[in-house]
């Protein structure tokens, strides 16, 4: 409801009652919401009921005036009237005023109902507002508890979905814990199997210790043998090479004896009282892998190195090897040692590409080179065409150089190079 419509109300009040509104507007005011509202209804309720009352009052004062006025006039009149007229119409004025006093008095009482009931009207606002008020501090207290009911209500969920989060963590460091009960039973199970190795150990240990006493007794004993074993080879090896050496005296005087021999100025080697220094210089891998391709056989090195070096005085024999990681030459290599080879041996090199390099052409030539000063006659077991500078250098020196090798894998310019090649025969071959 808005202010001009109550002021309008304070304006028709007196309609407001003649129509019966008057009370169903005062109550639609005391029972507004609004404060200012409610305020109007008050000051229009207490402006109306003292207008009424000052009404009433003055209405009957004025009434009993005017009755008063109407009785004198009325009696002035019927006094000149009754000079002049019968008693007749006296009597009947007088019970026309009775009348009209009757209908005054009845007019007063229901004015005085009226305003009884006003007022019962207006107690019964006052009660029913204050219990209005009363209702709306209820509701604002309602509305403050409801807020601070929701704010509490918040702050729950809240700490409902901490506690969410710490049961999840709790569940997880449950498992967690579970998990590491599990791995310590695991861990004492391994530790009770540790405990048992370790007295294991412990037993095995005092036996241990006698097998190495015994092992060490043993290796003594081994190395005794081995002395011994050492001294017998060394003299069997001096018995070999006396052997040898008559062996070869014998050959070649018997090859000399059945040779005819060169008239004066043919070239020839000649035999004196000083045997000539000999160096045997053998490329394994090179003959290996003649011998395999040709025939399917292997070289006899031993008979070799008999039938080459003959009469002469041999000065060194190496042997050139170079060493495949999945081939075990170790008995061949012990064999060649025993029988008056110097192994030199170098491991097969990969290169980059996947192809692999294990040959001795450069070690060959330097080992020759440096060992030409006290060498005589230089035997090379190697076809390979890469020593032909080497034969030239050789020669240039006023040395003699020999070849030894498979014709069919020997290079022709080398061959022409050499003082002497002698090519390997069945009888070479095992």
């Amino acid at each position: 409801m808005e202010v001009s419509e109550i002021e309008t109300f304070f304006r028709t009040s007196d309609i407001l009652i003649e129509s019966g509104d008057f009370a169903e507007i005062v109550w639609a005011l005391l029972t507004d919401q609004r404060t200012a509202v409610v305020e109007h209804g008050y000051k229009l309720l207490n402006t109306t009921y003292e207008s009424i009352k000052v009404g009433y009052t003055n209405g009957y004062e004025n009434l009993i005036n005017r009755e008063q006025s109407e009785t004198i006039a009325v009696q002035n009149t019927d006094n000149l009237e009754t000079e002049s007229q019968p008693s007749v119409h006296s009597d009947r004025e007088f019970e026309q005023l009775e009348r009209q006093l009757a209908d005054s008095r009845a007019n007063y009482v229901s004015l005085e109902k009226q305003h009884n009931r006003l007022n019962q009207q207006r107690a019964f606002l006052l009660e029913e507002n204050k219990g209005l008020k009363t209702k709306a501090d209820a509701y604002q207290n309602n509305e403050k508890r409801l807020k601070e009911l929701e704010q509490e209500n918040e702050r729950l969920h809240e700490q409902v979905a901490q506690h969410t989060e710490t049961r999840a963590e709790l569940q997880q460091l449950a498992a967690e814990r579970e998990h590491l009960l599990a791995e310590k039973e695991r861990l004492t199970e391994q530790l009770k199997g540790y405990d048992q190795i370790r007295a294991a150990k412990e037993g095995f240990s005092a036996d241990l210790k006698l097998v190495e006493e015994a092992i060490y007794k043993g290796h003594q004993e081994i190395e005794e043998f081995q002395t011994s074993l050492d001294s017998y080879f060394d003299a069997l090896e001096g018995s070999h090479q006396t052997a040898r050496g008559a062996l070869a005296q014998i050959r070649q005087t018997l090859t000399y004896l059945d040779t005819p021999q060169p008239s004066e100025g043919e070239a020839g080697y000649p035999m004196t009282s000083e045997q000539p220094r000999v160096g045997v210089f053998v490329d394994v891998q090179n003959m290996f892998y003649a011998a395999k391709d040709r025939f399917g056989r292997r070289v006899d090195y031993i008979k070799l190195l008999d039938l080459i070096v003959g009469p002469r005085y041999l000065m060194v024999a190496y042997a050139y090897v170079v060493q495949i990681p999945e081939i075990n030459q170790s008995s061949f290599l012990s064999l060649l040692e025993h029988n008056g080879y110097t192994i030199k041996s170098k491991d097969l090199r990969l290169r980059g590409d996947g192809s692999a390099k294990g040959d001795w052409d450069v070690g060959i030539a330097v080992d020759v080179v440096s060992m030409l000063g006290s060498l005589d006659v230089v035997i090379l077991a190697s076809g390979d065409g890469d020593f032909c500078p080497l034969a030239e250098l050789i020669k240039q020196q006023d040395k003699r150089v020999e070849v030894v090798a498979f014709e069919h894998n020997t290079s022709m310019d080398l061959q022409q190079i050499a003082d002497q090649f002698f090519p390997i025969g069945d009888e070479l071959l095992i």
